[in-house]
């Protein structure tokens, strides 16, 4: 007998309307800038995954944010002018120590360094650290474990 090895494919579908509603958060990725463009730039994506996008100005207070929205994951940059990404971290440990933290980092090390210690210091349990917005697959992973770990989205592995 032999076996013909197929592509392994992993397909996201959403879940049957018969699944018990395990919703803890609403599927809400919150972003922290002063502009526009990460959010903007993964709005599409995350419509198909059923996820909507908020974003909150570096001037507004995060962590009254946080308790109102109640999101699955935050994305911020490391070098935000107002509210920088060690900041956020801060902000988000005081809310919830395992709240996915998508922390974009730039080029420098130094400060790449810094995030590391403010991870620690804070006991932050979900922190991944990217110098960019990362590729689809593996943002689409991202945002797919933040759903899983917060039990707020309708989709699973296929």
């Amino acid at each position: 007998m032999s076996f013909v090895a197929e592509p392994v494919r992993t397909i996201v579908r959403a879940a049957p309307e018969t699944s018990p509603r395990l919703f803890r958060r609403t599927p809400l990725i919150l972003v922290v800038e002063d502009g526009t463009g990460i959010s903007d730039a993964i709005r599409e994506i995350c419509a198909f995954l059923g996820v909507t996008v908020g974003r909150v100005s570096a001037d507004r207070e995060l962590l009254r944010v946080l308790r109102e929205r109640r999101p699955m994951a935050v994305i911020a940059e490391l070098d935000g002018r107002a509210q920088d990404g060690c900041h956020v971290m801060m902000q988000v440990a005081e809310y919830d120590r395992t709240l996915p933290v998508l922390l974009l980092t730039g080029p420098s090390t130094v400060l790449a360094g810094a995030a590391d210690a403010v991870e620690e210091l804070c006991e932050l349990a979900a922190v991944t650290q990217s110098r960019h917005l990362p590729e689809m697959g593996p943002f689409v992973e991202f945002v797919f474990e933040a759903g899983r770990s917060g039990a707020c989205l309708g989709l699973m592995p296929a």
